[in-house]
């Protein structure tokens, strides 16, 4: 990526392969496998804290609301009030304009029903106080056999670089995106993301 670059497409291929990951690979196998459709599947619940899901319409330019994020995910460890119930704004209202402009039109190509996989730098886009990172995001569109559609979007935290404006000049470890822990085999005890879907349609 060049240094002018805030984000660059890459091919699904990387994904098909594995090379962005186990977790990316088996997102969109889901997809592929259930034509699109979510079902009951205790490997989805598993992957539910890395993913934050969306609704399938935004305004030109800006990205959909976000109705659902785990736990592990980038966007609750750096906005982690975005979501709280005394929140007086929309959460996606947490991202700085000039990023939401940015990745917008991939969550399009998503919501047409193309898998779409890309890599950004962020720099300063995020904000004041989020260090400058590498992330690799994943979009897929999914549907319930009730119709309730979502864009499921799987972030990985590839690298944070320096950042040397940070309030308390704290350095951040680099981030592995995969942690040995993770296998889809695994069960969760956490309501399925079908039941999600549905609960928040």
């Amino acid at each position: 990526m060049s240094n002018n670059t805030f984000v660059e497409p890459l091919p699904l291929s990387n994904v098909e392969s594995g090379l962005a990951g186990e977790r990316a690979q088996f997102l969109l196998n889901t997809w592929k496998d259930n034509s699109g459709v979510m079902i009951r599947d205790s490997r989805m619940t598993k992957l539910s804290p890395w993913l934050l899901l969306t609704l399938p319409s935004a305004e030109p330019g800006d990205v959909p609301k976000i109705t659902f994020a785990g736990n592990q995910t980038t966007f609750r460890r750096f906005f982690p009030h975005a979501l709280d119930s005394e929140a007086q704004k929309p959460a996606t209202s947490f991202l700085p304009s000039v990023y939401r402009k940015g990745v917008a039109d991939a969550y399009q190509t998503a919501i047409r029903g193309e898998p779409w996989l890309d890599i950004q730098r962020t720099g300063n886009r995020l904000g004041a106080g989020v260090p400058d990172m590498t992330l690799q995001r994943l979009l897929v569109r999914f549907e319930t056999r009730s119709g309730i559609v979502r864009i499921f979007c799987l972030m990985e935290l590839l690298e944070i670089h320096e950042q040397r404006d940070l309030s308390d000049h704290t350095r951040h470890p680099h981030y592995c995106p995969q942690k040995p822990d993770w296998h889809p085999a695994y069960q969760a005890m956490v309501p399925p993301m079908s039941e999600r879907c549905a609960r928040i349609g």
